[in-house]
């Protein structure tokens, strides 16, 4: 999966995202296909993850809801 900055960054002043801002994101944005009813294996495609990751995630959410993942 390549990640292709949109020209309206490149260049920009905007610092790039640490490891764990990264992290959050994309578990912020699992969490959004979650609820849109994606399944893991999409999931796991669409964030650049492995579907464990996604797993466990999906468990966290539906136990303690978008803000256990953080």
């Amino acid at each position: 999966m390549a990640y292709q900055l949109s020209p309206s960054v490149v260049g920009s002043s905007l610092s790039p995202l640490s490891r764990p801002q990264l992290a959050q994101a994309r578990r912020v944005r699992a969490v959004e296909l979650f609820e849109d009813g994606v399944s893991n294996a999409e999931i796991a495609r669409a964030v650049g993850v492995c579907a464990e990751s996604v797993r466990r995630w999906r468990r966290v959410w539906e136990q303690g809801g978008a803000s256990a993942l953080r």
